[in-house]
This record gives C-alpha cells, sequence and structure tokens, in this order.
C-alpha cells in the first residue's frame, strides 16, 4: 500500500472553502431582522424586588401578571445588565400547555437563531422546567452541555428569596402567585 502525500493544495482548498462557508453563514445571519424590544423591568417585578431589597417583609403575599412583551422586554433588560451572557433578541410565546422562546446566541463571532418549547410546572414551591423540544445548530456534545447548564441554572431557584403558590399559564399573559421568605 503506497503511503499518503502530503497535499497542500488540498488542505488549502479546503481551509479556504471552510472560511468561505463560515463568512457565508454570517452574511446569511445578520440578512434576519432580529426580534428588538427595548430593555424595561416589569414594573410588578422591580416594586417586589425593591420590597424584597428592603428587608422590612415577613412572609407576604404576592402577585404577578405579565404578557408576552413585559417578559421580553424583562430579559432583555437582564442580559443587558449580564453582558456576558452570548442570548440576545429574546421573543416569548405564552400558551396554557408551553411557554416557547426564541432568540440569538452568539458563539465564536457567529450569531444563531435558537428557539425551544417548554413546560413549567411548581413543586415544593419551586418552578420545574420540563424541556419538550430545543432547536440548537449545534453538535451533540455543544448541545447536551448547554441543555446541562440550563438545568444546573435551573436549580438555582433555590436560592430565591421567594416561594411560588400558582402559576396560571394563558395565551400570551402568564399570573403568578407566591410568598416572600
Amino acid at each position: 500500500m503506497a503511503a499518503l502525500k502530503p497535499r497542500p493544495n488540498l488542505l488549502i482548498g479546503l481551509a479556504l472553502i471552510l472560511t468561505n462557508l463560515f463568512f457565508w453563514g454570517r452574511v446569511l445571519t445578520d440578512l434576519v431582522q432580529p426580534h428588538i424590544v427595548d430593555p424595561l423591568m416589569h414594573p410588578e417585578v422591580k416594586q417586589l424586588l425593591d420590597y424584597i431589597h428592603s428587608g422590612e417583609h415577613s412572609g407576604e403575599s404576592w402577585e404577578i401578571s405579565m404578557t408576552e412583551l413585559q417578559a421580553e422586554q424583562t430579559i432583555t433588560w437582564y442580559l443587558k445588565k449580564y453582558p456576558q451572557i452570548p442570548f440576545a433578541y429574546p421573543e416569548v410565546h405564552l400558551t396554557p400547555d408551553y411557554v416557547g422562546g426564541e432568540g440569538d446566541v452568539l458563539i465564536s463571532g457567529l450569531r444563531l437563531h435558537v428557539s425551544g418549547q417548554a413546560r413549567v410546572t411548581l413543586q415544593d414551591g419551586l418552578p420545574v422546567v420540563e424541556i419538550l423540544s430545543l432547536n440548537l445548530p449545534l453538535p451533540p456534545a455543544m448541545r447536551a452541555a448547554i441543555e446541562r447548564e440550563i438545568a444546573v441554572q435551573l436549580r438555582r431557584a433555590e436560592l430565591l428569596p421567594v416561594r411560588f403558590t400558582s402559576a396560571e399559564w394563558g395565551d400570551g399573559v402568564v399570573v403568578v402567585k407566591g410568598v416572600i421568605r
């Protein structure tokens, strides 16, 4: 069997093709107009957080009603506050059966559109999220790592100074009730 000879022209050609594909991908993703909303914290969320931070609470009940737009604006406000999170342009879809979301992630300078659906229930005063679908155009290993990180972040709900007593999901709106710990 003859030894394989190095073919520098083939390697250079493959590198040029991959580079070309990368830049065409960037051009095409930049053509899609992102879903842009103002970065505004929902007034009811701000009022609850201000009251919690005041330290003058002792087990009071609270209720927040939020539309899809208010959720998108609050998420955008949060992302602007934490620019190290590589996510932008959130779009939220609230239904009685699931919460849907989509937006863009920035990976190695490439903007990728992602989407997913989840069912959110409550257990022992904390949200439990069941991922129904997740559209991540990534290799399986990277996708699994991102799904694990989502699960880790959701477990942080135990640290919240509130517990949830109910969540009523409707078309385009959610009403969440709870108590301050």
